[in-house]
């Protein structure tokens, strides 16, 4: 039975090992296999009849901050593991500006995201309705704006919340408040207001579809 026991303690320090040694290249993967991703996005809807697709704007939008994010936020965890090089976070307006952009680029990005769902809704809408202005091209600048100032907007509260503490660490104020900010801002906002718009587009179908059926 020692010998038993010894021997999983064996193997559970060494499957910890590998994991540890493999986690360290993941911001790298991440980094390729997104950047591989963003240059397929870019060829796919930049192409001469898809250029002018709202939703095909919103979806490049949202690709270009992804491979933002992952370039800002996970590679430098990369380098640091790898070859020691550490971006300096620790004076107080670093250290805000780096938890506003763990929050921001991520939030703007699911924004994005959501922003061609309501553009396919817009597109299901009948002609006449307002919503289906939003299809129009002069309508982009201003819906990008709005939503690169609302997704500011709401992430405010990390450079707020968070502070250089005991000199060398970024970390809340108030924990408990950033939880809750963050759970009901990301964790429920966002998926509530996606599956709403996709279950108004889904009647939106049915109903076109009925219309034909009738005619």
């Amino acid at each position: 039975m020692i010998d038993d026991a010894a021997a999983l303690k064996s193997v559970v320090t060494d499957l910890n090992l590998i994991t540890q040694r493999f986690m360290v290249y993941l911001p790298l993967i991440f980094l390729i296999f997104g950047f591989i991703g963003f240059i397929g996005n870019l060829f796919t809807y930049l192409q001469a009849e898809l250029r002018s697709n709202t939703c095909c704007i919103y979806s490049l939008c949202g690709s270009f901050i992804d491979i933002t994010n992952l370039s800002l936020n996970a590679f430098p965890n990369y380098l640091a593991s790898i070859y020691g090089i550490y971006i300096p976070w620790n004076t107080s307006a670093l250290c805000k500006l780096n938890l506003f952009l763990l929050v921001f680029l991520p939030y703007l990005s699911i924004n994005f995201s959501l922003m061609a769902i309501i553009d396919r809704f817009a597109a299901t809408c009948d002609l006449g309705s307002r919503m289906h202005r939003l299809n129009q091209l002069k309508m982009v600048p201003w819906m990008i704006g709005i939503t690169v100032i609302s997704s500011c907007l709401a992430s405010l509260y990390s450079p707020i919340l968070f502070d250089l503490m005991f000199g060398f660490e970024c970390a809340s104020t108030q924990p408990a408040t950033a939880s809750i900010l963050y759970i009901v801002l990301i964790g429920l906002m966002q998926p509530v207001m996606m599956l709403i718009f996709v279950l108004l587009t889904y009647r939106n179908i049915r109903r076109s579809r009925q219309r034909v059926v009738c005619i």
